[in-house]
């Protein structure tokens, strides 16, 4: 009989990933708060954010995708490290190799991506299950092995869709010019997505989107409602980082005060899982998806993908070496606007409507009310008092913060008193 040998992958984790951006950001921080200087609440969001970052960045450029990061940031900490490795190449005696006798590394073609355009043959391995009935059952379970998959940025084609030719070829030039692997193909929720693919074309959605937003179209959104309603469709469509992209414009032409249009963008940043981007233009837009397909490509380069349906996902963490993702097809058809909703779901979009109530709050109240008639029963079955404190210590968010008395008595007035009489 024959031994078997089973292959070991091992994992590195860094301890201290990006010393010297941390080191740089430390020192400024230093400077700024020893002169009470402005930039000093910027710069400790940033070191923060980078202290919990676990990969190593190959650039400064590459900071933009974290949270507190923003250009200057950016351009300050790209200027000190090239400075330092001049410093350092002086100090060696080596002499830089001229860009173009350096040796390229035969990559895909950045650009469009094709069925043709397959990852290593390593190809990855669908499970067989050893009976009939759990034939039916595992059908759908896919596992990518590392290296046998494609990182591949999928753009909405509204994103390319322009009232003038010029904006349509303003966004695929960006496109073509960012270098990276990228599809245009209808999403049902969100404006930017990437997926995993491989050899035999199965595709698994990673656990991010984008939804941008212009920040004229921004203010009329909030104005006409969708803002509410893309964002409910954002938190039910199975992604649990969602990346709120808002794109700076002309702020003479934007229908609502710029103030308030910031604190929707704040608020959205706090009271719901969302991390909101702001970009100075369309190119600091493609910018910051280029920057951020890379570091997709480096973060799930060395993990093991297995495809499941949306309820069986486990939450992404960075230090995973296996990761449950959801099948592409699962996820455009049940983010569909046209696809059956459920009571609950027709349930938190009359709810968002409410003054107060954001997403976070209105999923929270339907998870344990399901519909109406049920909070209306719950009503019944108690006094005035304890109606109007029924949903006051309902926990919402990531914070875990409480409903409140004010609006759970907002929702009983309109439930309540208002419906029945």
């Amino acid at each position: 009989m024959k031994k078997k040998y089973v292959k070991e992958r091992v994992t590195i984790k860094y301890n201290d990933p990006n010393p010297l951006f941390k080191k740089w950001l430390g020192e400024w921080l230093k400077y700024s708060e020893e002169n009470n200087l402005g930039n000093k609440t910027a710069l400790a969001r940033a070191l923060n954010s980078l202290e919990k970052y676990p990969l190593p960045l190959a650039s400064a450029r590459e900071c933009i995708i974290l949270e507190g990061f923003g250009p200057t940031i950016c351009e300050m900490l790209d200027k000190k490290h090239k400075k330092y490795k001049n410093e350092e190449m002086k100090c060696s005696g080596n002499v830089e190799v001229p860009a173009e006798k350096k040796k390229v590394s035969k990559k895909p073609k950045a650009g469009p991506s094709s069925s043709k355009t397959s990852p290593k043959k390593r190809a990855t391995k669908k499970i067989v299950p050893e009976t009939k009935s759990e034939q039916k059952e595992d059908a759908n379970i896919v596992v990518m092995s590392p290296s046998t998959f494609q990182i591949i940025l999928l753009v909405d084609t509204q994103e390319t869709k322009g009232k003038t030719k010029k904006a349509l070829d303003a966004t695929i030039c960006e496109l073509n010019a960012s270098k990276v692997i990228y599809e245009v193909r209808h999403l049902s929720v969100g404006d930017f997505a990437w997926i995993a693919r491989d050899p035999e074309g199965n595709e698994l959605v990673l656990p991010y989107i984008v939804e941008r937003k212009r920040l004229d179209d921004f203010g009329s959104s909030i104005r006409d409602g969708r803002f509410h309603e893309q964002k409910f469709r954002l938190m039910r469509s199975g992604i649990p980082n969602v990346i709120y992209m808002v794109e700076m414009y002309d702020s003479r032409h934007l229908g609502l005060p710029f103030k308030t249009i910031m604190q929707a963008a704040t608020n959205t940043n706090v009271h719901n899982k969302f991390t909101v981007k702001i970009t100075d233009n369309h190119h600091g837009s493609i910018l910051y998806l280029s920057v951020m397909s890379k570091m997709l490509e480096k973060i799930f380069e060395e993990k093991v993908l297995v495809g499941c349906s949306k309820v069986d996902i486990k939450e992404f963490k960075m230090t995973d070496d296996f990761v449950s993702l959801m099948h592409f097809k699962e996820f455009n058809a049940l983010s569909s606007k046209t696809r059956e909703m459920k009571v609950r779901d027709f349930f938190a979009r009359q709810l968002i409507q409410l003054s107060s109530m954001s997403v976070d709050k209105a999923l929270a109240i339907t998870r344990i009310y399901g519909t109406p008639r049920i909070l209306m029963n719950a009503y019944r079955m108690r006094n005035e008092q304890e109606g109007r404190d029924l949903l006051t210590n309902i926990k919402y968010g990531r914070l875990g913060r409480q409903i409140g008395h004010k609006l759970s008595e907002i929702i009983y007035e309109f439930y309540y008193n208002t419906l029945t009489y």
